[in-house]
């Protein structure tokens, strides 16, 4: 191999790595997939991935060469994985050169927003209106989490910079706090917990910890306890900023009304199911073209983990529930030659332990450890079985290939 052409395709590769990374990919599906590339391509490669550094190295049998390259943790970007997917296979296909695939890259990493600030709003208004309703609450909860979820949409859009962006997890949690005490103290029957629980859900990292849990499975200990690590201090954010919100608003005296609200019915839970999974497409920034493929996973994921759940129990629901989301991922991308993670992450958004940690937190907050502990405890078996059954199901399903 002549060491232009070594060199050419090195370069590929790494602007291929680090465009996984800001999309999201987990560290065993980056090292996996970038070492299928160099495979392709003829050469030998080694990766280590983590959260803030991606280290390669590469050697064509004359020549080796080794590189760094410093990244930021992201959120999974559904619509950039499925433009990567497309340009890698274009460039080993030989359909475009390795310098026009390695512009596409680029282009697709300073692409705007997929969606603008209306839809974005939208969608903090139907998630937490979703997500109370699959909790479970009356109608007065439903109408107590619609106004905290455009609040949360609202904060959201001004993007705070610097080190308010590191504060943006215990800013959004003051105030959703602080709004729905207040509502309570308006309406008295006000489900607190429920109301808080679905306004916070979009920013539980339950999948932070179950994509760290999966890494650590894989062996890949030092990323995946960084991102556990992660995933912890959002909690904690998260915690202390109700906890602030609730006293802020014990100052507050007013007259409750005396309004009574019925339960909402089963029906509209199953009612409302498409459009609570089909938000997925903006929280991962899905192609608009996949909407259909994003609420059916949803919807797929939600009701085999309920099957599940009724027949072998909670933890064996959750097992079974990341099988079949793995299982059908891997069938997903046969059929329709896209990445599997565009089946696989909404599959199991709506599986992911995330508020079991919060409540965890909750309880330490009031001093209750034992009861701390124990549903901590309960956030990582669910989120161990659900990751061993994504990894069941891909024994059942052999993926297309790591991506």
């Amino acid at each position: 191999m002549e060491d232009l052409e070594f060199k050419r395709k090195v370069k590929f590769i790494l602007r291929f790595g680090k465009a996984l990374h800001a999309s999201g990919a987990p560290s065993h599906t980056l090292e996996g997939t970038m070492s299928d590339m160099c495979q392709m391509m003829d050469i030998r490669g080694s990766f280590v991935s983590q959260p803030t550094a991606i280290l390669s190295s590469f050697s064509n049998g004359e020549e080796e060469i080794t590189r760094i390259e410093r990244v930021e943790p992201v959120s999974v970007n559904l619509g950039r994985l499925a433009h990567i997917d497309q340009i890698s296979r274009e460039v080993i296909l030989n359909e475009v050169s390795y310098e026009d695939g390695y512009q596409k890259l680029d282009d697709i990493l300073n692409a705007p927003e997929p969606f603008g600030k209306r839809i974005r709003v939208m969608y903090y208004l139907f998630s937490t209106s979703g997500f109370m309703i699959l909790f479970g609450g009356t109608w007065g909860d439903l109408f107590a989490s619609m106004i905290v979820g455009v609040l949360m949409g609202l904060i959201v859009l001004f993007k705070p910079q610097g080190t308010m962006a590191q504060l943006v997890e215990a800013i959004v949690a003051v105030i959703a706090s602080f709004a729905t005490y207040l509502l309570a103290k308006l309406w008295p029957g006000l489900n607190v917990g429920v109301v808080i629980l679905s306004s916070l859900i979009i920013f539980m990292p339950g999948l932070f910890i179950t994509n760290a849990i999966a890494e650590i499975a894989a062996q890949h200990l030092v990323s995946g306890t960084a991102r556990l690590v992660g995933g912890v201090m959002i909690l904690l954010k998260l915690t202390f900023g109700v906890f602030i919100g609730s006293k802020l608003a014990s100052w507050f005296h007013y007259q409750p009304l005396d309004i009574g609200f019925e339960v909402i019915p089963l029906w509209v839970t199953y009612a409302t199911l498409p459009l609570t999974a089909l938000m997925s497409q903006v929280s991962f920034k899905a192609n608009k073209e996949d909407w259909k493929w994003i609420t059916g996973a949803g919807i797929f994921g939600f009701l085999c983990s309920k099957l599940g759940a009724h027949y072998l129990g909670p933890e064996l629901g959750m097992f079974f529930g990341g099988t079949c989301v793995g299982g059908m991922s891997n069938i997903f991308a046969r059929i329709t030659n896209k990445p599997s993670s565009i089946f696989h992450y909404p599959g199991i958004i709506l599986l992911v332990p995330g508020s079991v940690g919060y409540r965890s937190f909750s309880f330490m907050m009031e001093r209750d450890v034992v009861g701390g502990l124990g549903t901590a405890f309960t956030m990582v078996t669910l989120a161990l079985a659900l990751v061993v059954g994504l990894f069941f199901g891909n024994i059942l399903i052999k993926p297309r290939r790591a991506l």
